[in-house]
């Protein structure tokens, strides 16, 4: 593996993540410091508050320590989880960049399963929790799987992504490219830009890969009726933008 310069940037967006959710964003950090340094693979984290209203930032570079090569976007603003995943990507440094959540709900570990992906240089590598080989240890409420189920059917449909078992797990890597080519194009803010990241790596015939990971509900996810609600709401948005061509792709 090539460990000149930065090997992977893992990025987090942070909302309201001090207080008792902050055990599981330090066990992250410790998961994540204890994973590279076993790898021997440089690594830097980035934070990137979304204009949390308690001490996440506070709390954040508390934790700093833990790991190495460590940078914190601290925005006072509310703008959304993916316009706070697309600050990230583009400040990433690294060959590649992770996507995870604060919870970690997706460890780490489970980047065992992209490394050989990533050592071939491919550019989008998705983890799952829908192929066969994925485990849920802790499952979400029945309603949330039910929703989460038929939604990401219906994703795969609207948006052209049929054969993508599992569009919206939290745990995804996008090389360089195609942070340059994608990034800039998106313009979902809050929930929907999973598909719409995914949407875009087709049109610019990326392969898409996915690997199946081991995921654990954290029982904290801000994720509620009114964020499926509005998920669908992007969800039309995007299709509207891809019948008016209003991404414009680089040739």
């Amino acid at each position: 593996m090539d460990n000149q310069g930065i090997f992977l940037s893992i990025v987090i967006p942070a909302y309201n993540e001090g207080g008792r959710k902050g055990d599981e964003f330090r066990k992250n950090f410790q998961q994540i410091a204890d994973y590279f340094e076993k790898k021997n693979l440089s690594y830097e984290v980035i934070v990137v508050n979304d204009g949390s209203k308690d001490n996440t930032a506070e709390f954040v570079k508390g934790i700093a320590p833990i790991v190495k090569n460590f940078h914190l976007i601290d925005r006072k603003e509310n703008r959304g989880k993916w316009f706070s995943v697309r600050e990230g990507f583009l400040a990433a440094k690294g060959k590649f960049a992770l996507l995870t959540d604060a919870d970690a709900a997706t460890a780490i570990d489970n980047l065992e399963g992209f490394l050989p992906h990533l050592e071939k240089g491919e550019d989008v590598v998705i983890g799952s929790r829908d192929l066969k080989e994925a485990k849920i240890e802790k499952h979400q409420p029945k309603w949330k799987e039910f929703l989460g189920d038929a939604g990401n059917i219906f994703i795969q449909f609207i948006v052209g992504l049929r054969g993508i078992e599992d569009t919206q797990c939290g745990f995804k890597t996008l090389s360089r490219k195609a942070i340059e080519n994608i990034v800039p194009m998106m313009k979902v803010d809050r929930w929907g830009g999973d598909f719409e990241m995914l949407m875009l790596a087709k049109k610019f015939k990326y392969k898409i890969t996915e690997v199946p990971v081991i995921w654990v509900d954290a029982g904290q996810s801000l994720v509620n009726v009114r964020a499926y609600i509005n998920t669908f709401k992007e969800l039309f948005q995007v299709r509207w933008r891809m019948m008016t061509g209003q991404y414009r792709l680089k040739k």
